[in-house]
């Protein structure tokens, strides 16, 4: 190697040594005016809220005789509505006898009726009467409180041929008008 290449190689060297420092100064205020700009564009930010108040239903039936006392008579085991015993009293055979019941749906959702009649226990009849709750299904609308009635009717039929052993005989009948709420 001759002088003016050696000294050509310590000139670019030398240079070289000087850009070192300027390119890593450039990368470092490139990587500062990244960060500006990320945390810049990061506080252009915007929200919309909604909100919706959300409520469940109410359901509720309440029952009647005469269509101006309604009551709850929602436990089986102390009903509240008793038909008077002189409705079905001193049945004869082929006697058919109706009491109408009234339901009333006092909550806001809609109401798939359902109603049946039975016999409870310690019936002592040998032959004991049909009986109908008609219709045996329906709705009932909601009234928003207010109270959407609809009437069932109860139907108690002995039969033509009713043996003499039924004479004296009685039993209990349970009406149950189940309601589910429907939409």
């Amino acid at each position: 190697m001759n002088d003016t290449t050696t000294r050509t190689a310590r000139r670019t060297a030398r240079q070289a040594r000087k850009r070192r420092p300027i390119i890593a100064g450039a990368l470092a205020l490139l990587a500062v005016g990244g960060i500006g700009a990320a945390v810049t564009s990061a506080a252009w930010t915007d929200n919309v809220f909604f909100s919706a108040p959300a409520q469940a239903a109410t359901f509720n039936l309440q029952g009647s005789l005469d269509g101006g006392s309604w009551v709850e008579s929602d436990n089986a085991g102390s009903i509240q509505l008793v038909v008077p015993a002189a409705t079905f009293a001193n049945m004869l055979p082929g006697q058919t006898r109706t009491v109408t019941l009234q339901v009333k749906n006092t909550g806001t959702a809609n109401a798939a009726l359902t109603a049946t009649a039975a016999w409870t226990a310690g019936s002592t009849f040998t032959t004991a009467p049909t009986l109908t709750a008609a219709p045996a299904t329906g709705t009932l609308t909601a009234a928003g409180g207010a109270g959407a009635t609809t009437t069932v009717t109860l139907t108690v039929a002995a039969p033509a041929d009713w043996a003499a052993g039924n004479q004296g005989k009685s039993g209990t009948v349970q009406v149950t008008i189940a309601g589910t709420a429907t939409a």
